[in-house]
C-alpha cells in the first residue's frame, strides 16, 4: 500500500512534465504523519495518474483501461501512453494504437515509441498506422535535436530537461518495426523538412540495427542529404545509418569519403557521425583519420576517440596511419604535464587499444611502456601511468609474455597473495591493470607448457577482474579444454556475481567444458592432436558444477540478481539438467522478463518442448521506491579522483531509476566506488559493487525499464542494463551523441564535468545530495 505522501508526490511526478520545477519539500521526511497536512486532497485525475504509475511499475497492462485513453485530463492521457509503452507487448498494442490518435504531441510521441517496441509479427499494420498518423500531424515542424519539443516538454535548449518530439519518435518507430515499407518510407521523408529529414535519416540508422542492410539508392539519398545543397543546409545526420552498417559498398564509398570529409569541417556534436562513416569510407579513408586524431585544436577528444576506433576498421592502411599518430601523442615525462593530460590520456588509451602492431611506433611504444614514475606520484597518476604503460607493452609483446616491458608495467602496487579470495584488492584495484595486460598477451597464442602455468595463476585466483578474463578464454582455446572443469566449478562457487556469471556463460556456449577430464597418460603432441580431432563422446559434467549451477539457479533471492541467474539458468538448459525443470517452470512465470526469456529457452533445451512464458496476473511488486519517490531535480555531487563531477537527475522521465540512485548516494553506497569502464568518445560508466560491472547492491529488485524517446547527447546519464528491466545502480554518462542508445536505455538526466577525464579503477571518494 502507498503511504499518502508517497502517493502525493507520485501524483507530482506524474505531473513533472507539464508543471516545471515541481519538487518535494527539501527539509520534509517520508516518514512523518503529518507531512500532508494543510495540503488539498488528490483530485480524482491524481489518483488515477498515481494508480497508472503503480500499474507500469508492475506490468500491469490489464489495469490501464480504454477510459484512461479517453480522458479529458492529458495528464491521465499522458501517464497512461507512457505506462503502456513500457509495458509493451500484444496486451499494450489496442492502446497504444488508440493513444497514437490522441490530439496532445507527447501522447503521440509515447505512442509511437511503444508501438516501435510491439511491432513484431504485425510490422506492416504497424508501420501503416504510423504513417498515417505523420501525415495528420499538420505542418508544425518538429525541433530539431538540441531545440525545444512541443507536446508540454518546452524547456528550452541546454536546461537540461528531457525533450519528446511526436515527429522524431513516429520516424524512428517506423524504422524499428523494419517492415518492407519502412525503407523507402523514410527515404521519401528524407526529401522533408530539415526536421524530418533528420529524424528519418536517425530511424534509418535504427532499421540498419534490425536489418543490417540498405539498398545502395538508400545510402545514395542519404549522402545526398549529408552534402547539401545550394537552398538545403548539409545534414550531417544522413551520416548515421552509414555509420551503423559493417559493409559499405564499394560503389559509394569515395562518394562517402567525399562527403564525409567535408563534414569534418563543421563543429557540432553532430560531427561525430562523419568521424565514424569514415571507417566505412575504404582504406583511402585514413589518413583523413589519422588527421582528425592529430588535430586537438580541431577536434574534441571524444571525436579523435572515435577517429581511432573507426581506424581499426580499415586493416592495415588503419594501422599504418595509428602508428603514424602515436608519436604525437606521447606525453612528456614531466608529472606536471602527466598529471594535466585530462581527457587527452584517453585519446592515447584508444589509440593504443586499437593499435596491433608496432610497426613504424616501436620506438615510441618502448618509451611509454618505460614512462618513469615521478617521486613520490600519487596513487591516481600512477595509474595513468600503468595504463600508458602496460597499453604499450601489450602492442610491444604481441603473444610473448617474456617481454621485458611487460611484467613491470603496472605501478599500482601487487595484486592479492596466492591464496587470496578473488576481488580482494583494496579500492583502485591495484595490480589490476597489469594482470589483465598479462591475460590479454596469453589469449593471443596457444595456452600450452610455461603459458599454461601462467594462465591457471590468473585463473584460479588473483585480481577478479584478470580472473574473469582468464576464464573468459576458456571458451575460445581448445588446448584449455582438460583444465576446464576444476576452474569453472571454483569460479561458479564464488560469492563474486561477475565471476560466477562468467564462469556459467563460457559453459552456456560450450557445455562440453564442464565435463571431468579423463585422468590420460603423457602422449606426444601428434598424437593428442589426432585424438582430440576424433569425435569424442560428451562427458557428464562434473558434480560440483551441477551443484553449483542448481544452487545458483534455486536461490530464494535469485531474481534480484539478473545476469547471474540469466547466464545460470542457461547453463542449465545446454547441460539438460533435469533436476532444474521444477524451478525452471517457476521462473517461466517469473514478473521479470528477462528471466522468463531464459527459463523458456532452457527448459525448451531440457525437454524438447519450449512453453509460452507469461508474467503472473497483476504484474509483479510495486518497487518500494515509488512509496517516497524523488520529484522534480535532484542534484548529486561526486567527489572523485578525476575531480569534482555533478549529476542532475530528473525524475519526471524515470522516478523509480533517479530515486534508486538518490537513495544509494544518501546511503553512501557510491562512496569508494570503481568506475569501471570508460570508451573514450563514447561513456564512462560506475556503480558495480566490486568494480567489474557486474551486480547491484544486496538485497535491492532489478529495477523496471523507465526508457522514453529522448536523445543520448553528450554529458546525458542512462541506466546500464543487462536485459529488460535489470537495471539496479549502475550508471553510465554519455561522452558524444550515440543515436543508437536512444530508447534503449532510461535516460536519467544530466551530468557536468571532465567525464572523459576518469581512467578505469578511479575513485568516486564521496556522493552528496542536494536538496
Amino acid at each position: 500500500m502507498t503511504s499518502s505522501r508517497g502517493r502525493s508526490l507520485l501524483v507530482a511526478l506524474a505531473f513533472g512534465a507539464t508543471i516545471a520545477g515541481c519538487k518535494a519539500d527539501p527539509g520534509a521526511d517520508a516518514s512523518d504523519a503529518g507531512a500532508d497536512a494543510g495540503r488539498p486532497a488528490p483530485s480524482a485525475d491524481e489518483e488515477r495518474v498515481a494508480a497508472i504509475v503503480r500499474a507500469e511499475h508492475r506490468r500491469s497492462s490489464a489495469e490501464i483501461t480504454p477510459a484512461d485513453g479517453q480522458s479529458r485530463s492529458v495528464a491521465v492521457r499522458r501517464a497512461a501512453a507512457r505506462a503502456l509503452a513500457r509495458i509493451g507487448g500484444e496486451e499494450a498494442r489496442a492502446g497504444l494504437l488508440r493513444a497514437l490518435g490522441d490530439e496532445d504531441r507527447e501522447v503521440v510521441a509515447w505512442a509511437s515509441y511503444g508501438l516501435g517496441f510491439s511491432c513484431k509479427g504485425r510490422e506492416k499494420e504497424t508501420v501503416s498506422a504510423l504513417v498515417a498518423r505523420a501525415l495528420s500531424l499538420g505542418d508544425s515542424a518538429a525541433p530539431r535535436e538540441g531545440a525545444a519539443a512541443d507536446g508540454g516538454a518546452d524547456a528550452g535548449p541546454g536546461d537540461g530537461r528531457a525533450r519528446l518530439d511526436a515527429r522524431t519518435a513516429i520516424a524512428r518507430a517506423v524504422g524499428r518495426c523494419a517492415s518492407e515499407e519502412s525503407e523507402p518510407t523514410l527515404v521519401a521523408w528524407l526529401a522533408g523538412s530539415p526536421e524530418e529529414a533528420a529524424a528519418a535519416a536517425l530511424a534509418l540508422g535504427d532499421l540498419v540495427a534490425v536489418r543490417g542492410r540498405l539498398r545502395e539508392e538508400t545510402l545514395a539519398a542519404l549522402l545526398h542529404l549529408a552534402s547539401g545543397s545550394a537552398s538545403v543546409p548539409p545534414a550531417p545526420e544522413g551520416l548515421f545509418p552509414i555509420g551503423r552498417l559493417e559493409r559499405v559498398p564499394l560503389t559509394v564509398t569515395a562518394r562517402l569519403r567525399e562527403v564525409a570529409t567535408a563534414r569534418l569541417a563543421e563543429p557540432g556534436e553532430r560531427r561525430l557521425f562523419a568521424v565514424r562513416a569514415l571507417g566505412r569510407a575504404g582504406p583511402e579513408a585514413a589518413a583523413e583519420l589519422g588527421r582528425v586524431i592529430s588535430s586537438p585544436s580541431l577536434f574534441t577528444a571524444a571525436e579523435r576517440g572515435e577517429a581511432a576506433r573507426a581506424l581499426r576498421l580499415l586493416g592495415a592502411a588503419g594501422q599504418r596511419a595509428l602508428a603514424d599518430v602515436l608519436p604525437s601523442l606521447a606525453p612528456p615525462s614531466d608529472p606536471v604535464a602527466l598529471t594535466a593530460m585530462g581527457e587527452e590520456l584517453g585519446v592515447l588509451l584508444a589509440v593504443l587499444d586499437t593499435l596491433s602492431e608496432p610497426g613504424k611506433a616501436r620506438k615510441t611504444l618502448q618509451g611509454l611502456a618505460a614512462l618513469p614514475p615521478p617521486p613520490n606520484a600519487p596513487a591516481t597518476l600512477l595509474r595513468r601511468l600503468s595504463w600508458i604503460r602496460c597499453g604499450a607493452a601489450t602492442i610491444l609483446a604481441g603473444s610473448d609474455t617474456r617481454e621485458p616491458h611487460l611484467a613491470p608495467c603496472d605501478l599500482t602496487g601487487a595484486a592479492p597473495a596466492d591464496g587470496a579470495d578473488a576481488g580482494a584488492a583494496p579500492p583502485g584495484q591495484p595490480g589490476s591493470i597489469g594482470a589483465r595486460a598479462m591475460v590479454k598477451v596469453l589469449g593471443r597464442a596457444p595456452i600450452e607448457g610455461a603459458r599454461l602455468s601462467a594462465f591457471l595463476a590468473h585463473a584460479r585466483r588473483g585480481d577478479l577482474r584478470a580472473r574473469e578474463a582468464a576464464i573468459e578464454l576458456l571458451g575460445t582455446h581448445e588446448e584449455l579444454q582438460d583444465e576446464a572443469a576444476p576452474i569453472l566449478a571454483e569460479a561458479l562457487a564464488s560469492p563474486q556475481e561477475g565471476l560466477a556469471a562468467t564462469a556459467a556463460e563460457v559453459i552456456a556456449k560450450k557445455p562440453e567444458l564442464a565435463g571431468e577430464a579423463p585422468k590420460r597418460k603423457k602422449r606426444k603432441k601428434k598424437r593428442a592432436d589426432a585424438e582430440r580431432e576424433e569425435e569424442a563422446p560428451r562427458l557428464p559434467p562434473s558434480p560440483a558444477i551441477v551443484k553449483a549451477i542448481v544452487a545458483a539457479v534455486g536461490r530464494a533471492d535469485a531474481e534480484n540478481s539478473p545476469e547471474m541467474l540469466g547466464t545460470a539458468i542457461d547453463a542449465a538448459g545446454a547441460l539438460g539438467l533435469k533436476e532444474t525443470l521444477p524451478r525452471l517452470e517457476e521462473l517461466c512465470r517469473s514478473p521479470w522478463p528477462t528471466t522468463r526469456e531464459h527459463a523458456g529457452k532452457a527448459i525448451g533445451l531440457i525437454s524438447g518442448k519450449t512453453p509460452t512464458c507469461t508474467a503472473p496476473p497483476g504484474g509483479g511488486p510495486l518497487p518500494p521506491e515509488l512509496n517516497a519517490p524523488a520529484t522534480g531535480e535532484v542534484t548529486i555531487t561526486l567527489d572523485t579522483d578525476g575531480g569534482q563531477m555533478t549529476l542532475v537527475l530528473d525524475a519526471t522521465i524515470a522516478p523509480g531509476a533517479v530515486t534508486r540512485i538518490v537513495d544509494l548516494a544518501r546511503a553512501g553506497y557510491y562512496d569508494g566506488v570503481v568506475v569501471h569502464r570508460i570508451v573514450p568518445g563514447f561513456v564512462t560508466q560506475l556503480g558495480a559493487p566490486h568494480g567489474d560491472g557486474y551486480g547491484g547492491p544486496q538485497g535491492k529488485a532489478p529495477l523496471r525499464c523507465e526508457t522514453s524517446p529522448v536523445a543520448f547527447d553528450p554529458l546525458t546519464v542512462g541506466i546500464a542494463l543487462s536485459g529488460r528491466d535489470t537495471g539496479s545502480s549502475q550508471f553510465f554518462v554519455m561522452h558524444g551523441r550515440h543515436p543508437h542508445l536512444d530508447g534503449q536505455y532510461a535516460w536519467i538526466g544530466r551530468a557536468t564535468g571532465p567525464w572523459a577525464a576518469f581512467v578505469d579503477g578511479d575513485l568516486v571518494r564521496k556522493a552528496s545530495v542536494s536538496p
